[in-house]
């Protein structure tokens, strides 16, 4: 989708800079004046990429910071990084947030402009460097950040993905025999009339209706998951999933602790800019995927707002774990909330490690268990026959 620099006047009649993707230039002014706000430029630039690869950022932020580190100027490092970069999206990006530095912009305000690029915990990271006058520190604690919820996540994949792959092979298995092999080996007892066994009979039925209703069964499937993953998508679909999502025996307490870590990281690395609270806790809350998550913090954000306690206000939740409770608890109460929110975060970062080590050696064996019992079930009930046969004629 094209994309434009835009020059936007607000209700308070300030004039801001945006960067805005749309169709054309006649929807981008409604969309502008939907916010009642008033187009006074646009730009088109490029075609706007809406995500960036993480190792592109991460090795785009790590050589930013080299280049500080070593005392370049911001300007003069943004040369460098964008001379070896291939001619792509993100290199345009670089070259636009280049240039609006060097005409004065501050770093943060200039990645602000794409902030459907750059989340907005980057930038406030950012904006909370310039404010110290140590950018390449603060750039340097969220790769920190980047790459512990990198690597979480990447565990959390493998946990998933893993077993995904051996409950689809065991399928293909199970179907193979069920929809050729049974029939085939079963086949001559049934013409000769023999009187077959319960569960062969049973296995017998299932096989001939799964061959008769193959490809129905195969489109009511794709439907099926069609209909679930669009009605997933909206919000009433993904609050309710999400809501009993968090029931689920051990699935539900790894989501917990897991947006646990992630929430109370983030918010450490906000407010160590000196972000107020209240703009802290939303900077932090679109982090959080879970729908039933991001709701409870919208209510500890009001509370917080009309003057109450941020622990009291996690507490009325009832949704984070009781010890992160009582830790935070002590930090606000001590004035050393920031140091308590990283401590909480390395502890329950440290704690869903364990336990996706826990899923990873315990779901081979018992999926193996599982696929054993069934494909045994389905051995036995094409051979019993024979083995009647043979009880008769001894």
């Amino acid at each position: 989708m094209p994309a434009y620099r835009c020059k936007i006047a607000v209700s308070g009649g300030e004039v801001v800079e945006k960067v805005i993707q749309s169709n054309s230039i006649s929807s981008l002014k409604k969309a502008v004046a939907q916010d009642g706000d008033f187009l006074v430029h646009s730009k088109k630039i490029f075609f706007l990429q809406q995500k960036i690869k993480p190792k592109d950022f991460y090795s785009f932020n790590q050589e930013f910071l080299t280049l500080l580190r070593a005392g370049l100027p911001v300007v003069i490092a943004f040369d460098a990084i964008i001379e070896k970069q291939d001619k792509t999206s993100f290199s345009k990006v670089l070259k636009n947030i280049r240039e609006d530095i060097s005409q004065g912009e501050s770093v943060a305000n200039a990645f602000e402009k794409y902030e459907n690029i750059f989340s907005a915990l980057y930038i406030a990271t950012l904006r909370s460097g310039e404010a110290s006058g140590n950018v390449p520190d603060a750039i340097e604690g969220y790769l920190e950040y980047f790459e512990r919820s990198r690597q979480i996540r990447q565990k959390i994949k493998a946990a998933s993905v893993y077993p995904a792959i051996l409950i689809l092979c065991s399928l293909f298995v199970v179907a193979f025999l069920v929809i050729f092999v049974v029939p085939a080996i079963t086949g001559t007892f049934v013409e000769a009339g023999a009187t077959l066994p319960f569960f062969t009979s049973l296995l017998l039925g299932f096989s001939a209706f799964v061959k008769s209703y193959f490809l129905a069964i195969i489109i009511s499937m794709i439907l099926i998951i069609w209909a679930v993953s669009a009605y997933l998508k909206t919000e009433n679909g993904r609050l309710l999933f999400d809501t009993y999502y968090l029931k689920l025996p051990f699935l539900g307490e790894l989501s917990v602790i897991y947006s646990t870590s992630l929430f109370t990281s983030s918010l450490a690395i906000v407010l160590a800019g000196g972000t107020p609270l209240t703009q802290a806790l939303q900077i932090s809350k679109g982090l959080i995927k879970n729908q039933f998550f991001q709701n409870g913090l919208k209510k500890v954000m009001k509370s917080v707002e009309q003057g109450s306690g941020f622990t009291q206000a996690l507490k009325e939740l009832d949704m984070f774990p009781g010890m992160a409770l009582r830790m935070l608890s002590a930090g606000e109460e001590g004035g050393n909330l920031e140091k308590v929110l990283k401590d909480v975060a390395r502890f329950y970062e440290r704690d869903v490690e364990a336990k996706l080590t826990i899923i990873t050696s315990t779901i081979e064996p018992l999926l193996m268990v599982l696929m054993g019992f069934v494909i045994g079930f389905i051995m036995l009930a094409m051979y019993m026959p024979i083995f009647q046969m043979a009880g008769t004629i001894g």
